[in-house]
């Protein structure tokens, strides 16, 4: 029985050790200069733990909630209320597309008229963006014809992250939360007390053959057989996070 624990205890130190990269949280500041929602900023840092070069499909500077999660390239969050795990949707949510909330806080000083037309040509200059992106894939000997394809294979390999051996990467996620405390989702219902403790976790479910579907096949056959394209799940440190 002894040396079975030994046996495990080294078998989990090895694949300790083997994880090619190391997810930290570095500190978690807010803003509360808007009383109607307190900003987040969320420091954390990717490192290369091998002495190769390596890449990874990631959008590292929004997040997600792990209810919502699911073939995502956002990180992905956990909370903990006093050390346990709430499954919630929320507090923060992914950005993905315009940036509405933003554009608002930007322009909060216009008339709702001159908000509407600005907001619309906000939306058309997003859409002439896409269609440039379809365009030139097109023009450039390009063989799907769905729109769709063509904007999530753009996006899925805007995506890819490269960091050289050994090196640290650090990045930031902006999120805010509108100050609610209550939740309901289905069945389970939240409450975020101010008496409570907090804490914040965070995920990279890291994916390379699961998105096939949105890779041309010499894309998919090139990142498949790329040793040091990684994929697998690496979790961070937990650090305290404030919703007082």
């Amino acid at each position: 029985m002894k040396n079975i624990l030994i046996l495990l205890l080294f078998t989990t130190s090895l694949l300790a050790q083997l994880k090619p990269i190391e997810v930290t949280l570095n500190s978690i500041t807010h803003d509360d200069s808007n009383p109607k929602k307190r900003t987040y900023f969320i420091t954390y840092q990717i490192e290369n733990k091998t002495n190769n070069a390596i890449s990874f499909f990631l959008t590292p500077n929004t997040l997600i909630a792990n209810a919502a999660s699911s073939m995502t390239l956002f990180p992905i969050y956990k909370i903990y209320i006093n050390s346990e795990f709430t499954p919630l949707d929320g507090p923060f949510f992914e950005k993905y597309g315009i940036d509405w909330e933003s554009f608002l806080k930007k322009n909060e000083g216009l008339d709702k008229k001159s908000l509407q037309k600005l907001a619309e040509e906000t939306l058309a200059d997003y859409k002439k963006a896409n269609q440039v992106i379809i365009d030139n894939y097109k023009n450039n000997g390009g063989v799907i014809t769905e729109d769709h394809w063509i904007l999530e294979n753009d996006n899925l390999m805007k995506s890819k992250i490269n960091l050289n051996p050994n090196e640290i990467k650090t990045l930031v996620i902006k999120t805010s939360w509108n100050k609610d405390r209550y939740f309901k989702q289905d069945d389970l219902e939240y409450y975020l007390d101010e008496k409570d403790k907090y804490e914040f976790e965070l995920i990279l479910d890291l994916k390379k053959t699961a998105f096939k579907s949105q890779l041309s096949n010499d894309e998919f056959d090139t990142i498949e057989k790329d040793k040091n394209f990684i994929e697998g799940i690496f979790t961070s440190n937990r650090i305290e996070i404030n919703f007082k």
